[in-house]
């Protein structure tokens, strides 16, 4: 395999095209404010810097790209260069996530707000024909090209398969952010995209695959020269603009390696090239996902920040993430070129899962993150028991038909959740029963050193207060939060039912109340009716008949 000289000139233009860039970048970004200041907690720098270094990138890439299409260059190019009318789809998604990472390192974008800029520019590289329509992965060929939906905008069609549509959006929004998560030194991200660029550009060129090696090569020499000015100690940052450029770049250079030329090669080697930033993603999700977290919280156990407290500085901290990078790449040109996606896939995970071991045991963290895994997966077992218990008891309370029937369920359910001594009182005093469980000074005089809580809570005009206090040998049982939460919500069912139960009664007696006043009304009206006047004979034949019975016969 010869590289011509054109890809040579295209990797000149795109290196000098940033370098000549990249200063006025500095300037623009000084100017609009888009600074990036120490924090004392996440950042490693101790100074202001700028941080919209992906203007520059994008000017090296466009440089890169377009200037060797110019007619007094072209005849010097040994390169059949693609028509640039069929890449339209690429500019428009780079300008997308250009203006997305400009305002979010300006002005700063909520996690929802950028993921929602990301996908719409993936959809507007969907819609051009930049799409995952099927996956061939270690001799599995699945097709995702099912079901799709026909459509017209302004005479041109379209077309939206569902299965392809969701790949496609996970593939680029996924290579987005590990590119972003791992922007986090001097040099680390652009000297790691710098790589993984390189070896695509080879595996492109090994496989034929001009309008591919035209793209990555072009930001291989862009990346270069960003790299003079953000090796420590940096200028210029990449913000949110150019790292989010970086994976957007690799994620298209990714799917038409994929897809076309004479020999189209795996996406798995793609994947593996850039598989020091979806290792250090992968950790941080499972990190955050353990320790209960949200996915957008930020913190200091990345894998640049583990090797910065083990005592190396930033460049030293680089070169060695650099090595792993190389190591990646090197698994994957030799997988491209002996044709085998197995030993590439073996090489890439077993060298990320040693060279991850080593490090976060190194201070610890393997053995905190397994801790906190361990303390997750048994509050989630004791959360899940709780749930049902009290599920369970508040479907019982709602079919109780008297405040006693309710009071012994939520007695005989706080005893399952560890908490025998239970004490409910409200306005009504004839609950809860006389010579229940627990009495209130039972329970203030009980052990002070159990856990305890108080609830109050109101329905229906009811208040109802709840004292509870875990007992002295519940240590192996539920957590005390996860307890008391759950007796929590089942008092607020214990207070809507009192409620109902009080309702219902006081619409009982409202009846009986209405049925009285209806038969004390009909009863005065009975009394009200006038007596009739008896008949003048028949008054007479009744006298007769009483005085002498015959006398009335005759």
């Amino acid at each position: 395999m010869v590289i011509s000289n054109g890809y040579l000139m295209i990797f000149a233009f795109a290196m000098m095209g940033c370098v000549l860039a990249t200063p006025l970048v500095t300037l623009f970004a000084g100017w609009v404010g888009a600074i990036d200041k120490p924090d004392g907690y996440r950042r490693i720098h101790t100074a202001s810097i700028p941080r919209l270094g992906g203007l520059g990138l994008a000017v090296g890439v466009a440089v890169g790209v377009l200037l060797p299409h110019a007619s007094a260059w072209s005849p010097n190019f040994s390169v059949n260069l693609p028509d640039l009318t069929r890449e339209w789809p690429i500019g428009i998604a780079a300008l997308i996530i250009l203006a997305v990472g400009f305002i979010d390192d300006t002005r700063s974008l909520g996690p929802r707000v950028k993921l929602l800029g990301q996908a719409a520019a993936v959809m507007a590289l969907y819609l051009g024909g930049i799409r995952i329509e099927r996956i061939d992965v270690l001799g599995l060929d699945l097709g995702l090209g099912r079901g799709a939906i026909e459509f017209a905008v302004m005479g041109r069609p379209f077309d939206v398969a569902p299965g392809s549509l969701a790949v496609t959006l996970f593939w680029f929004l996924g290579c987005m952010n590990v590119w972003n998560l791992i922007d986090g030194m001097d040099g680390l991200a652009s000297g790691v995209g710098l790589l993984v660029s390189g070896t695509l550009t080879l595996v492109a060129l090994h496989n034929q695959n001009v309008e591919v090696a035209i793209l990555s090569i072009a930001l291989a020499g862009s990346l270069a020269g960003f790299l003079l000015y953000n090796w420590h100690p940096a200028c210029i940052f990449l913000g949110d603009s150019g790292a989010l450029l970086i994976g957007l770049l690799i994620g298209v250079i990714g799917v038409q390696g994929s897809l076309k030329g004479p020999s189209a090669i795996s996406i798995l080697f793609p994947v593996l090239a850039m598989g020091l930033p979806i290792s250090d993603t992968a950790m941080a999700i499972f990190r955050r996902w353990v320790r209960n977290l949200p996915m957008s919280a930020a913190d200091r156990r990345h894998v640049h920040h583990i090797l910065i407290g083990l005592g190396l500085n930033p460049r030293q901290a680089a070169l060695l993430l650099y090595c792993f990078s190389g190591f990646l790449c090197g698994a994957v040109l030799l997988g491209v070129s002996l044709r085998s996606e197995f030993l590439a896939l073996v090489l890439g995970i077993s060298g990320c899962l040693a060279f991850l071991v080593v490090v976060t045991s190194r201070r610890d963290e393997l053995h905190n993150l397994m801790d906190d895994f361990q303390a997750r997966m048994t509050r989630g077992r004791q959360e899940r028991q709780a749930a049902k218990l009290t599920w369970e008891a508040i479907q019982r309370v709602e079919l109780c038909r008297s405040p006693l029937a309710a009071f012994e369920i939520l007695e005989k359910t706080a005893e399952a959740l560890g908490c025998p001594r239970f004490h409910v009182a409200c306005a009504d005093a004839s609950f809860p029963p006389e010579g229940s469980a627990a009495t209130l000074d039972a329970i203030e005089d009980g052990d002070e050193a159990s856990p305890g809580a108080i609830v109050r809570t109101t329905a229906g005009g009811l208040r109802i207060t709840a004292v509870m206090r875990l007992s002295a040998d519940a240590a192996g049982g539920l957590a005390p939060d996860i307890a008391f939460r759950y007796l929590q919500r089942l008092t607020r069912s214990l207070a809507d039912r009192l409620a109902a139960l009080a309702a219902e009664e006081e619409a009982r007696r409202a009846e009986e109340a209405a049925l009285a006043a209806e038969e004390a009304a009909r009863a005065l009206e009975r009394a009200a009716e006038p007596t009739p006047a008896p008949t003048p004979g028949l008054g007479r034949s009744l006298a007769l008949r009483q005085v002498d019975p015959g006398l009335a016969r005759r």
